[in-house]
């Protein structure tokens, strides 16, 4: 097996090799700067943008400004998502087996980086006097453009994340920082619909367009801090260690038990998220507000604020829970809340007092970042387990794959939404819905989350890795590290 020595703390960012003197060091140090926590967490920002704005626009803009129907677009945004089935673990075997003096992950960053910001401006050129037909050809093309930026930026920005430190609990601070910086990034977001239907704009397709470009001058800059101001820990034996094929990584990858449990508990988080938020958007606007779009507007923006508020107040309670019991009980413990949450739509969501629906966000937001936060930093000591069984380091193909089902639940809550919202009866040009209609959007925003956090608590409840497991794993690595 190769020999998996690290790199110290000290190393420059854009050294491809440094030997080390001590034959048994870990691939990363145990601690890490809080100056490079800070770097790397910036990244989070393009996650957060990559992987929701669109999603937060298309219906206020596609559906509702330009009257393409909710099916068409779900659809659009499927196709994409389909298309990651094949970038995805492309990028990750490219990055994975990449050499060079800028280490394995920057160069494809960068690239991504700007790929994505462009295809965002793109997305919402559209020539507003086509037809439905043409401008769902049109917002496939570009969404490709803008996620194929995505992921040659996220892969390998994950795949850096999980090598950084070797400690079990350091991993969790890292990801709490990257959390925070999100979370902090993520109070802008949903105000993105408010923003473009100010008067001050023509109309909300001048208002997205105008945000396009604030947008991908934010992905340009926070992916610039990370590449910058952060040390690639590019170990002299990973670069000469075996490459790994693309199908070979896939197979070895779905073989650890850990990871498809860890991969299949998101992914059905990730699906429900998206499922519900397009019919909670339209229930908003047709039975909530009763169609006053500027009301809605203000809910979102607020919803999406009050999320991020008890987001970043639960980030050092997940943390010390975490420290204290592992990662497996603060995670199953944060999807009940959600869970309850979710049963609450039911009372919340009601136009006698539309503002009770802010209740549910504010239990919501913990869950839902507990999950994201932890699932990273299991990620990594899911990394170590890898290395254990194969003698390899695939931060990025782990993740790609991860990222992939994540892409798949969303990919699926976009379709499924449209289809859901067919069933309930929901026509978008008609001036008011049925009762009947209603009654099966609040039904879905009830018992989709209700049933899907409950199978990924299941799952969860299944993961092995406790933090004394971990720490078996990292002793029997650095003692392979010195028989060698």
């Amino acid at each position: 097996m190769p020999d998996l020595n690290g790199l110290s703390d000290t190393t420059p960012f854009h050294s491809a090799v440094c030997n080390s003197s001590d034959p048994g060091a870990d691939p990363a140090p145990a601690r890490i700067s809080t100056r490079e926590k800070t770097a790397y967490a910036f990244g989070a920002l393009n996650d957060l943008v990559m992987n929701n704005i669109l999603q937060n626009l298309i219906n206020p803009v596609y559906n509702l400004a330009l009257h393409v129907p909710p099916d068409l677009t779900g659809y659009a945004m499927a196709v994409p998502r389909a298309w990651d089935a094949i970038s995805d673990p492309l990028v990750a075997s490219l990055s994975d087996n990449f050499r060079s003096r800028w280490g394995r992950r920057k160069p494809f960053m960068l690239l991504g980086a700007a790929v994505s910001a462009a295809g965002f401006i793109g997305i919402w050129l559209v020539p507003v006097h086509w037809g439905a037909v043409a401008m769902t050809w049109y917002l496939i093309v570009l969404s490709v453009l803008f996620y194929t930026g995505n992921t040659l930026f996220l892969v390998p920005y994950n795949g850096f994340g999980y090598a950084m430190s070797s400690d079990y609990n350091e991993r969790t601070s890292l990801f709490a920082c990257k959390a925070v910086v999100g979370s902090i990034g993520g109070f802008l977001l949903p105000w993105c619909y408010w923003f473009i239907t100010r008067p001050i704009f023509a109309g909300p397709i001048e208002g997205v367009r105008v945000l396009s470009i604030a947008v991908a001058v934010l992905i340009l800059f926070s992916c610039l801090i990370p590449v910058f101001y952060c040390r690639e820990r590019y170990d002299h034996r990973i670069a000469v260690q075996e490459k790994v094929p693309i199908l070979q990584g896939i197979r070895e990858s779905l073989k650890l038990r850990p990871f498809v449990l860890l991969v299949g508990s998101v992914s059905i988080i990730f699906l429900i998220v998206f499922v519900v938020s397009g019919i909670g958007f339209f229930l908003n606007v047709c039975y909530v507000f009763d169609y006053d779009k500027d009301a809605v507007a203000v809910m979102t923006g607020l919803a999406g604020t009050l999320w991020k508020v008890s987001s970043l107040v639960s980030i050092p309670v997940i943390v010390f829970l975490s420290k204290k019991f592992g990662k497996k009980i603060p995670y199953l413990l944060s999807m009940g809340i959600a869970g309850f949450a979710a049963l609450s739509a039911w009372w919340f969501m009601t136009p006698a007092a539309p503002y009770l629906q802010l209740i549910m966000q504010g239990l919501l937001g913990p869950g839902f970042t507990c999950v994201l936060m932890l699932t990273d930093s299991m990620l990594a000591d899911i990394c170590d387990q890898d290395e254990l069984r194969t003698g390899k380091r695939r931060e990025a193909m782990l993740g790609a794959i991860y990222g992939w089902f994540l892409k798949v639940g969303v990919t699926g809550s976009a379709a499924l939404s449209g289809v859901l919202l067919l069933w309930t009866g929901f026509v978008i040009s008609r001036p008011a819905q049925t009762m009947e209609t209603i009654y099966r959007m609040r039904l879905c925003m009830v018992l989709i989350p209700v049933c899907g956090i409950l199978l990924s608590m299941l799952l969860m409840a299944c993961y092995p890795l406790t933090a004394s497991r971990v720490e078996m794993i990292k002793q029997e690595l650095a003692r392979r590290r010195q028989d060698r």
